[in-house]
């Protein structure tokens, strides 16, 4: 007969290797983390104790806590993004052991933790939230998640976490996760409450929200699926699904399109008068952009045309004031001239947009209906 899970239950399963062995200050952390929430969480847990009860179950909580945080599996810390999610799990598996026997039902729990990780989460402003999910939602987090589905095929550290990424559809979704192995479900196991894991599923849907992330899920390993097929995406976004450059390639065609602007530019100076050179510059430098456009649309995905737009234009206009302005001339007085200077600024920015929403409407038509 299995023994109810208690905080002297030793587990089924001892980890590979543990991770308060491997980050001594693991503890410290989360116990340090658990006292400042307690505050935040105070009326949802008055509500549930009462005033009198309170303290003592505060109490029972930490010390429970403190327990499972010294059973926690390491799947490699900071370096592993899924790390916190695990930790995250023996907190509610303390506060589970606990008002389990003060008559929480697992029907009533996923209501419970739901409205507490909302109110945990909200006291960080709605900006930092947001600004979060993009985050993770852009082409370097993309890659990133790549690489650890990559990494996790190995299945190396048998406690973890074991993926595949699934690339966006057109449409329907930026991109996905299949976890074919979950690190927290092999964890609730070990410590013998399973039956925890779908209440935990559940708060993923809150976590995504409050970051301004939807969530697409059919199916998770807690309900007996093959896997948890995550689908992410960007709410209200128009081009779903479809591949962005990141912020880094952004940079380099900007880089790139100003300096070959600045080589015409001294190619005419050596060849023709100033005036003929100034015009022929300022018909020039918006071909070179929109070549540049192309290029960054074709091959690294693009990103929103009046954001590729104003990208490029800040970068020229900088790198104008910077190096050619400040370093060279030592003098701004380039910036007198409307038709060496201005003219070819608005031409760029109206040229990239241009170029930017042909590629973007043609690429979004022809992958929507493949």
């Amino acid at each position: 007969m299995e023994q109810p899970a208690t905080t002297n239950l030793e587990p089924f399963h001892r980890p590979s290797e543990r991770a308060v062995d491997r980050d001594p200050r693991l503890r410290g952390r989360l116990l340090r983390q658990f006292d400042r929430g307690v505050t935040t969480l105070r009326v949802l847990l008055v509500d549930r104790f009462g005033e009198e009860g309170l303290g003592a179950a505060i109490a029972e909580t930490r010390a429970e806590y403190e327990v499972v945080i010294d059973r926690l599996p390491w799947i490699g810390g900071s370096a592993n993004p899924r790390s916190f999610s695990l930790y995250g799990s023996a907190f509610w598996l303390a506060l589970w052991r606990v008002l389990e026997p003060r008559g929480l039902t697992l029907d009533e729990a996923p209501e419970l933790f739901s409205e507490m990780f909302r109110t945990y989460w909200s006291r960080y402003p709605r900006v930092l939230r947001r600004l979060y999910g993009r985050i993770r939602m852009g082409p370097a987090n993309q890659k990133k998640v790549r690489r650890l589905a990559m990494a996790s095929q190995d299945r190396a550290n048998p406690d973890d976490y074991v993926s595949r990424f699934v690339a966006g559809e057109p449409g329907h979704f930026d991109y996905g996760i299949d976890f074919v192995e979950c690190a927290i479900i092999k964890f609730l196991r070990a410590e013998g409450a399973e039956e925890l894991a779908p209440v935990l599923c559940e708060l993923d849907w809150p976590h995504t929200e409050l970051v301004g992330i939807e969530l697409i899920r059919t199916t998770t390993l807690a309900e007996g699926g093959e896997c948890c097929d995550f689908r992410f995406r960007r709410p209200g976004a128009t081009d779903v699904g479809i591949p962005r450059a990141s912020l880094a390639a952004l940079i380099a065609h900007g880089v790139v399109g100003w300096a070959a602007c600045g080589a015409l530019m001294g190619a005419l100076l050596a060849t023709v008068s100033e005036p003929s050179a100034v015009i022929a510059h300022a018909v020039g430098a918006p071909i070179i952009f929109a070549a540049v456009t192309a290029h960054l649309f074709l091959r690294s995905g693009g990103r929103r045309p009046i954001f590729v737009a104003g990208a490029f234009t800040a970068i020229v206009v900088a790198l104008d004031v910077l190096i050619v302005a400040w370093l060279i001339q030592r003098s701004f007085a380039m910036f007198s001239s409307a038709l060496g200077t201005w003219v070819p600024f608005a031409l760029i920015f109206i040229s990239t947009f241009v170029t930017g929403t042909l590629l973007r409407r043609g690429r979004l038509e022809s992958q929507t209906h493949a």
